[in-house]
């Protein structure tokens, strides 16, 4: 091979090799853009629970509150109850989509946050149940702030570990 013909053949690997260099670069921008639109949407379905929980909490507040007064109106408990039901089944989908675009440590972490998001909406249904039924509703009122809290912690947690998650993923080659 003379000079020439070496010379316009690493001329042509190296045209390659920054062709794909910039093919994986762009490929991993794509991936990391998944991830977090991923993230986004769970985390904003996440919240949208959160707020129709603490609100249903709110209004179980106000029929305690109202109990027994012969001026008060009966609240409508059922219909942010089903709503809040609506909205934690949109969150599955969410959680489908996260799981698609994480490994294994993120899908598990997101898992414990469902959870918690669970708990928190099993406890103001059964608050809600024990208001309607006018049983005592003390411990129910306890285990439903207690799970409220619990949440409220768990999603800045999460939220820090997938901020982390995304600051290192963006940063692979």
């Amino acid at each position: 091979m003379t000079a020439a013909q070496e010379t316009a053949a690493a001329q042509v690997e190296a045209a390659l090799a920054g062709v794909r260099a910039q093919f994986s670069a762009q490929r991993q921008e794509a991936i990391w853009q998944i991830r977090r639109e991923a993230y986004t949407a769970f985390l904003g379905q996440v919240e949208a629970v959160r707020v129709e929980v603490v609100e249903l909490a709110h209004l179980c507040s106000e029929a305690i509150d109202t109990m027994g007064r012969s001026s008060s109106t009966d609240l409508d408990l059922d219909t942010p109850r089903h709503q809040l039901a609506e909205t934690f089944k949109n969150l599955w989908l969410r959680d489908s989509a996260l799981r698609l675009s994480v490994d294994v440590e993120q899908a598990e972490q997101a898992e414990q946050l469902r959870l918690l998001i669970m708990e928190a909406v099993e406890d103001v249904s059964e608050l809600v149940d024990m208001i309607y039924t006018g049983r005592q509703f003390r411990a129910a009122r306890r285990r439903s702030q207690t799970s409220i809290d619990a949440l409220h912690e768990g999603i800045v947690e999460w939220t820090r570990n997938a901020r982390w998650y995304l600051g290192t993923t963006s940063q692979e080659p």
